[in-house]
């Protein structure tokens, strides 16, 4: 038998893969097409010999040969991080995972901040609110981003200002100048963000009914990007945290602000309480209340000018 040569990155891959049970879920973390994952996959799998992987209703799970390669595959991970860097001190990686909403805006000016003021290895991932709360209680991450609380004993939360839910139209929509309320929404095709089992969706369904307000939903999508792009051609208004529209102008779109106070989505930082009294938990809460606290005071500043 000839020598194999792996790629630790397709290591880590299958890793992913592994923890994850999806294929799309992962390419969709890793940002990578999912048809990149599965060459990858195959290519570990010609490389070795045998199948990783087999297909489930709902994703994949690991084979039999797959379940024993998974702690020998941790075990190289190791090995290579210690060689690649035998005389540094110990880096800490920074494990972070949020939904798509938070990723395209604190996220990153907070992981800035961190690295200016700690020398961390940085690791995040993007999934659903189900995705996060089980890798908060199973200790796979270190902080989640979320616009929804997590009840659970081993879970700490951090509570920051909440977010206001604006109305998102064309620049040059009737509703920029003269916006007749609430019930006017459901007289507009409409674009919802993810699918409805999604917080942030019921959220909004729940406030739209306490109005008796149904909207028509003409599409949904679970990028906000693709949103305002869907928005600035005419294809339907939609409602979306007011921090993710801080470029609307550029993207041909208006914010409308919504006379109404439970209008709001919360935020919070959370956290496993296995790191609750840990230096480098205390550091980043307080890089994230400076972050929050600073934008208060650019938001309040604009507002008197």
């Amino acid at each position: 038998m000839g020598a194999m040569w792996l790629e630790t990155k397709d290591l880590q891959l299958f890793m992913a893969v592994a923890r994850n049970k999806s294929i799309s879920r992962t390419a969709e973390q890793l940002f990578m097409s999912q048809s990149t994952v599965t060459t990858r996959l195959q290519r570990l799998e010609r490389e070795l010999g045998y199948q990783l992987f087999t297909r489930t209703p709902g994703g994949v799970q690991l084979s039999a040969a797959g379940q024993r390669l998974l702690p020998l595959a941790e075990q190289m991970m190791s090995i290579e991080q210690r060689m690649v860097e035998p005389l540094k001190r110990p880096v800490r990686t920074l494990r972070v995972m949020s939904g798509r909403a938070f990723v395209s805006t604190d996220v990153p000016q907070c992981l800035h901040r961190m690295l200016q003021v700690e020398e961390v290895r940085l690791q995040v991932r993007m999934g659903l609110y189900e995705d996060m709360v089980g890798a908060l209680i199973g200790n796979q991450v270190d902080f989640c981003f979320l616009g929804e609380p997590v009840h659970h004993p081993r879970v700490r939360l951090v509570e920051f200002p909440a977010d206001a839910i604006d109305l998102v139209v064309p620049q040059h929509h009737r509703f920029t100048h003269d916006f007749p309320g609430i019930a006017a929404i459901a007289t507009e095709p409409f674009i919802a963000f993810a699918d409805s089992t999604a917080p942030f969706r019921r959220r909004i369904w729940m406030l739209l009914a306490k109005y008796d307000v149904y909207p028509e939903v003409r599409m949904e999508l679970d990028s906000i990007d693709g949103i305002k792009a869907m928005v600035a051609q005419g294809l339907g208004i939609s409602l979306l945290p007011r921090r993710t529209l801080a470029d609307a102008h550029a993207k041909g779109i208006a914010a409308v602000p919504i006379d109404d106070e439970h209008f709001r989505r919360p935020t919070f930082l959370a956290y496993p309480d296995a790191i609750e009294n840990e230096a480098f938990t205390k550091q980043l809460i307080q890089i994230v209340s400076n972050h929050y606290a600073s934008q208060a005071r650019f938001r309040n500043n604009d507002t008197e000018d």
